[in-house]
């Protein structure tokens, strides 16, 4: 999994560059045994036209707005859960 965080809006470039992250990894660090990359963009404010419009709808790329304070570790370890079980269900398609 890749994360980065933007401290500002996301832009489409920022989308087109986690692409080429997870890309690079997926085809020059990763495994073959191990599941595709995820890539995780926070940022401060997420436009959800431009990532449905700069992604394809395959991508295993996700956009979140991040709040200036961080949820308490249950929180997010079932935020975590959950996508990789929206991740593993899209992958059955």
């Amino acid at each position: 999994m890749l994360i980065d965080l933007k401290t500002d809006k996301l832009a489409h470039q920022d989308l087109g560059q986690m692409q080429m992250y997870v890309n690079y990894y997926d085809r020059y660090i990763k495994e073959d045994f191990e599941n595709p990359t995820i890539g995780i963009l926070l940022c401060e404010e997420k436009n959800d036209a431009l990532v449905e419009l700069t992604l394809p709808s395959n991508a295993n790329i996700y956009a979140s707005a991040y709040q200036l304070y961080l949820p308490d570790k249950n929180l997010l370890q079932k935020k975590l859960k959950e996508w990789i079980e929206e991740f593993e269900e899209n992958e059955n398609l």
